[in-house]
């Protein structure tokens, strides 16, 4: 009897190894499909790469309570109304496409948001890394003092840069540059609801 349990656990195990697959090759790694190439650009070595829109990382803060915000600024976010600031430089030619882009997405959706823009460009020079700077003595010029404290307060970095809020006051989206034309309008319906 005690041989047929020795057979049994013997052919048992025989086939369990069978069924492992213990051929002696080792079976080859799968596969992984390697990354789409990107175009360089002509007489480039470095890939060319356009990204619109999405250079800020996604955001959901309540917007500064701070005595610094314009009272412009405070009356829109108290009143539950969705609000689009936009700060810019008058003489840099994308503050002017950017421009033209918001508008016709503010005529499209007439209604949703609200927009305050502020040219700060005079006085301060932006560093994507860093809030704006101040260049020179702006605190003479009180029209441009409230939208600088502004800017500070909001860590606008660049110009053109801007910053929307939804419904609730709390700042959803920031973006520097040149922003896309259906990206923004996506944004403005997203505070609206």
């Amino acid at each position: 009897m005690r041989r047929l349990v020795v057979a049994a656990i013997a052919a048992g195990l025989v086939l369990t190894l069978a069924g492992c697959g213990g051929g002696g090759e080792a079976a080859a790694p799968a596969a992984t499909p390697a990354p789409a190439p990107v175009a360089a650009a002509p007489g480039s070595t470095e890939p060319t790469v356009v990204a619109l829109s999405d250079n800020e990382p996604p955001i959901f803060s309540e917007f500064p309570t701070s005595s610094a915000v314009p009272a412009e600024v405070r009356e829109l976010i108290d009143a539950k109304q969705p609000t689009l600031i936009y700060f810019y430089d008058s003489t840099q030619n994308m503050s002017k496409e950017n421009r033209k882009i918001i508008n016709s997405v503010i005529a499209k959706n007439r209604g949703l948001v609200e927009l305050v823009t502020y040219d700060i460009g005079k006085y301060v020079s932006g560093n994507a890394a860093k809030p704006v700077t101040v260049d020179k003595d702006f605190d003479k010029d009180k029209r441009y003092q409230a939208s600088i404290n502004l800017a500070r307060l909001l860590e606008v970095s660049f110009t053109p840069y801007m910053v929307l809020t939804d419904g609730q006051g709390y700042i959803i989206w920031k973006f520097k540059g040149l922003t896309d034309r259906d990206f923004l309008e996506r944004e403005i319906l997203r505070a609206s609801n």
